[in-house]
């Protein structure tokens, strides 16, 4: 473990150390072997993890907003890179899984609303999920250990489209584990106009719905005058917990609400990147399939 020295009190105040329950005795070092499963538990210090009034905020209300957690520079790689991606014509088709697409619009278009998942389609992207200050914060909140790439979407919710229903994200997670935590990543200014996200604090202790089965929250299990609106400015990033409720609403401004929405778990519960991906494949080809038998039946 990293030991700092009196000498650097600028440094002391600046970061986060965090001991990992039952972690004390692990060795850290040259000679550590970085297959060794318990290497996710060792000590470490998080230079931009949460602080105590932060993590207390969030173990309070089930998320916490940290303002100002990326640079101008880093937002406008992350929007030159929103635009390279929904011009790939290579890979923007209706019948491409990854890609939920808007409604037809006057001149025949159909933007993109959604990407899912997106990391791996820009080097920007697959930095920006690896990057610690999203790791660390997490890392705060598991107790020291790291996290686990669970889900990466992109959302660009153009002018005019739709936002999302109230809801729990672990409706569309049962069985994996409830260490789930999403990290929103502010790319465009959000506000009321543009349908920022509203979320609802103090549900975040239980699943809300009947467990195995396909139902949203419905608003009368839920104070609606308590729902704080997740007013962001590009760079910020909030943290939210599965059971969290939250909601956005519609676009009715003339501007773009792109914003990353990276899910992680805890590295104690291990790795479900790709036992998730199959889920969701299933559960997109499902919808649309029932959509497609939808539209032939008004035709």
């Amino acid at each position: 473990m990293t030991v700092l020295a009196p000498e650097q009190p600028a440094l002391q105040a600046r970061v986060n150390v965090l001991q990992p329950v039952g972690a004390a005795a692990l060795a850290e070092g040259p000679g550590a072997d970085p297959r060794d499963a318990r290497a996710h538990l060792r000590p470490k210090v998080l230079a931009y993890g949460l602080t105590p009034e932060q993590l207390a905020s969030y173990r309070a209300k089930g998320y916490v907003h940290l303002r100002g957690a990326f640079g101008a520079a880093e937002v406008a790689a992350w929007r030159e890179a929103c635009d390279e991606v929904r011009r790939r014509a290579d890979l923007i088709h209706p019948d491409n899984l990854r890609f939920e697409l808007c409604k037809e619009q006057p001149d025949g278009s159909r933007p993109v609303w959604k990407i899912d998942p997106f990391a791996d389609l820009h080097t920007t992207f697959g930095a920006l999920v690896r990057d610690r200050r999203i790791l660390d914060p997490l890392a705060s909140i598991y107790d020291g250990r790291d996290a686990r790439l669970f889900k990466d979407k992109l959302i660009y919710k153009p002018p005019g489209e739709h936002g999302n229903g109230l809801h729990q994200d672990y409706h569309w997670w049962q069985g994996f584990p409830t260490s789930l935590i999403s990290v929103l990543v502010a790319i465009d200014p959000a506000d009321e106009e543009n349908g920022c996200t509203e979320v609802f604090p103090g549900y975040e202790k239980g699943f809300m719905t009947e467990p195995g089965r396909w139902s949203e929250l419905t608003e009368d299990r839920i104070r609606l005058d308590e729902g704080e609106k997740l007013v962001t400015e590009p760079g910020d990033i909030a943290l939210f917990h599965c059971f969290a409720p939250h909601r956005a609403a519609p676009n009715r401004s003339t501007r773009w609400r792109r914003q990353a929405f990276l899910t992680y778990n805890d590295a104690a519960d291990g790795e479900h990147y790709f036992a998730h991906r199959e889920h969701y494949w299933w559960y997109v080809t499902r919808c649309r399939k029932a959509e497609d038998q939808r539209r032939a039946f008004f035709v």
